[in-house]
């Protein structure tokens, strides 16, 4: 990441923090790359990381909170999703 782009990122987490928001956890699509790697899942474009990011979220615990097994979590159901919409069905003709 340049230094430009630090630069900016370090000034919007200071913006919501002077707004209350507590962001000193902020996590990155290479979070979500880096599982796929440590699991050896299907490599994922930024985009498809973002959605995951997505799905994790919609499946928030206010107990837990975002953490790597959700995230790995939202990561298989996301793969599983964008294989089933992927492979053809069988009970459609073509």
């Amino acid at each position: 990441m340049d230094m430009h782009a630090t630069k900016i990122i370090e000034a919007a987490r200071e913006l919501l923090k002077a707004y209350g928001y507590f962001v000193d956890n902020l996590w990155h699509v290479r979070d979500v790359h880096f599982i796929c790697e440590q699991q050896e899942l299907p490599k994922i474009a930024d985009d498809e990381a973002m959605e995951v990011f997505v799905i994790a979220n919609q499946q928030f615990d206010g107990e837990t909170g975002i953490s790597w097994p959700q995230l790995e979590a939202a990561l298989r159901m996301y793969l599983q999703r964008k294989m089933a919409l992927s492979s053809p069905c069988e009970n459609n003709p073509a």
